[in-house]
């Protein structure tokens, strides 16, 4: 029993040692007997360089950029451009009406109206086309096709206007509702009428005496000037234009040089779109008559071109302080 003592002391020291050798393994002294638990901070993923999302503009730089691609297709006039227009639908489709209408409008053809996309415009555009070709066809019926009625009106003004100068037929006279310019008109449909058919009896049926006297003595020189006119054509061996025709005048002597000039005169005024060619004429009242005649002519062609073109800097060209107004005026 007392040799079973001596040697179990020994034994359990030993043990008791070998567990705190396993339990200290490791550890450097002052370290704490439990380790802490250390939580690694998530690092934020990352993404091969060339591959990151652009960065979209905001609302203001879009709106930048619509702004600056919307003048830049007004001003080249080209459509296509209207789709560099990025960030806005609205404005995009305003673009295309934008230069679609214009196109229409030199056009003509009231058909095409339709491709447009925004109402109103679409309606005034209908309105425009038909007021142009009212007053190209000097034709006021197409003017109740238009639906605004203050432009209708004044369609109707501006082709009763141009019809009492320039009727083709007395009978054209007939649809001017005013009689002060219902008169003026067959007055003036007999004058010229009279001077382009040498009809001088004709000149009797104008109901201002002033300008019957005027008819008569027109329709006297153009008689002269034509057969003057005839022989210097005779000497041409080829067509001639008006300036050649002016050459050709020089070869005549007296009366007759004098006469195939003041019938190259008038021409010259208005293919030049220059009234001054008027004032080379022979007398007083060969020059009021060409610069009334060409420069009438002459209203009606930058009224016209005005309408179809839009452009109110033509209106200016226009002498007759009235006709300017309603051309300035649409």
């Amino acid at each position: 029993m007392d040799k079973l003592k001596i040697w179990l002391i020994p034994g359990l020291v030993v043990i008791l040692a070998l567990a705190g050798l396993v339990y200290f393994r490791g550890k450097l002294p002052g370290e704490s007997v439990e380790k802490p638990v250390v939580i690694e901070e998530e690092k934020p993923e990352t993404k091969p360089k060339g591959f990151a999302k652009p960065v979209e503009p905001d609302s203001v730089e879009q709106a930048k950029d619509d702004t600056e691609a919307m003048v830049g297709a007004l001003n080249s006039g080209d459509i296509s451009d209207c789709d560099k227009i990025t960030w806005s639908k609205e404005l995009k489709e305003q673009c295309k009406d934008n230069i679609n209408y214009a196109f229409i409008l030199k056009s003509g053809d009231a058909s095409q109206c339709d491709i447009l996309n925004n109402e109103a415009l679409k309606a005034q555009c209908y309105d425009k086309v038909y007021m142009t070709m009212a007053v190209d066809e000097k034709d006021p019926s197409i003017c109740e096709k238009i639906k605004d009625t203050g432009l209708k009106q004044m369609c109707l003004d501006q082709v009763q206007m141009i019809i009492s100068r320039y009727a083709e037929t007395a009978d054209d006279c007939s649809s001017i509702s005013s009689a002060l310019l219902r008169q003026q008109c067959e007055d003036n449909f007999y004058m010229y009428n009279s001077a382009e058919t040498l009809n001088i009896e004709q000149c009797d049926s104008i109901s201002d005496s002033n300008l019957s006297d005027k008819c008569k003595k027109t329709v006297t020189k153009n008689i002269e000037v034509i057969e003057q006119s005839k022989q210097a054509a005779l000497n041409a061996t080829e067509t001639k234009s008006l300036q050649d025709i002016l050459v050709l005048c020089n070869d005549l002597t007296g009366n007759k040089s004098t006469s195939c000039k003041d019938a190259v005169y008038p021409q010259l005024a208005f293919d030049q779109k220059d009234l001054s060619y008027c004032d080379r004429m022979s007398d007083d009242l060969a020059v009021s008559q060409c610069r009334k005649e060409q420069g009438d002519k002459l209203n009606t062609y930058y009224l016209r071109q005005s309408l179809a073109s839009s452009d109110k800097d033509l209106c200016n060209q226009i002498s007759d302080d009235e006709l300017k107004e309603l051309c300035l005026s649409s």
